[in-house]
């Protein structure tokens, strides 16, 4: 994009190798995609060791406190990690304007399920998302200027703790190479098949979607689920008509193998894998706390489920009982509704809510 401001994109030094390696890839792709968009310059938080620490709020506040940044008329923060930059920011460059690109991480996990973690753990992991979540606030509050938010259901979010910053809604994308394959597959819509696709992750809700299946099974006996991703345990295989497959470089085969995906989150900003998911033609459900859920919901309102293993199984039941042509018809629809998720169309859709939010906090405009 031409323009005349110089852009940093702020990306959090953790879970990256850029500091190894000057061509690493860091940031989720479509965000990248977005930062190109803008011509903006990666900007990287100086990594700190904390040891027992690490992955805690303390490793972020102590890296940002420590870091600093080249001047830049606008700074992009990369979700809710680099937050923690901004008063730093602000500090030595009063006049920049400070804009969060929120996803996930804004929502704070203590909204999230920790039953799986046993004491110490689960104390000391959901007091400090607690404590994040409540600090991330009340920094937006007093030092972001305006938000890009990546559903309109974060941008709600946004405007619930943040009522006079100005908040944009953008759109992830599937990714270029990713969107030819699966254009050209066709899904199985004839097999009672689920597919999820993942990191194990709390907010994910895997676990929710597995404790639902044997509901499942008692009403569609030959019903099977197949969790895709890296960290899911073993043991959801002992739940019969469960296969865990791991990391799948491509996941073309096993989604059109598949007539239902089921995003399951107990909180989800957008979820990428459903967009791709509908591209292949494979009917999605979702739950309500799902960035994407307004998108599944023009596919069929049915398709938009509670965060409760009860109602995962119940929308997936009654999928399962949906005759081929219903399914076909749902098909063709998702299909349809996915098409402008690619990158040329929601880069140039970013590009605008970019100039937009920027206009909004010239004006001094609210949310």
């Amino acid at each position: 994009m031409s323009q005349s401001r110089r852009v940093g994109w702020v990306y959090p030094a953790f879970g990256h190798s850029a500091h190894d390696d000057e061509d690493a890839s860091y940031g989720h792709p479509a965000h990248r995609g977005f930062a190109d968009a803008v011509d903006a310059d990666p900007l990287l938080f100086s990594p700190v060791s904390v040891g027992p620490l690490s992955g805690t709020l303390v490793e972020d506040v102590l890296a940002a406190s420590r870091s600093s940044f080249p001047e830049r008329d606008v700074y992009v923060l990369e979700n809710a990690d680099a937050v923690y930059a901004s008063p730093v920011i602000k500090r030595a460059f009063p006049d920049a304007t400070v804009v969060l690109l929120a996803a996930h991480n804004v929502f704070g996990l203590e909204s999230y399920d920790f039953d799986a973690d046993l004491l110490p753990k689960a104390l000391v992991r959901k007091t400090d998302r607690y404590l994040d979540a409540k600090l991330v606030r009340a920094l937006v509050r007093r030092y972001v200027d305006g938000v890009l938010a990546v559903s309109e259901f974060v941008a709600d979010h946004v405007r619930s703790f943040a009522p006079r910053t100005p908040v944009r809604p953008v759109h992830p994308y599937v990714q270029p190479e990713v969107a030819d394959r699966l254009d050209d597959a066709s899904a199985d819509l004839g097999a009672n098949r689920a597919i999820t696709v993942c990191e194990a992750r709390d907010h994910k809700g895997v676990d929710m979607l597995v404790e639902a299946w044997p509901a499942v099974r008692r009403q569609v006996p030959d019903a099977t689920l197949h969790v895709v991703g890296v960290g899911h345990p073993d043991e959801y295989e002992e739940t019969p008509g469960v296969e865990v497959h791991g990391f799948v470089e491509d996941l073309t085969a096993e989604l059109t193998a598949s007539s239902l995906y089921v995003h399951p989150a107990r909180v989800d900003a957008f979820g990428v894998t459903v967009t791709e998911a509908m591209r292949a033609g494979v009917v999605p459900m979702v739950t309500e706390t799902t960035g994407s859920f307004p998108l599944v919901a023009d596919v069929s309102d049915e398709l938009v489920v509670e965060p409760t293993p009860e109602a995962i199984a119940e929308g997936v039941v009654e999928f399962f009982s949906r005759s081929a042509g219903e399914r076909e018809a749902l098909s063709e629809t998702a299909r349809d509704l996915a098409d402008p998720f690619v990158a040329d169309v929601q880069r140039e859709a970013f590009v605008d809510s970019f100039r937009d939010v920027l206009g909004a906090v010239e004006r001094g405009e609210s949310a």
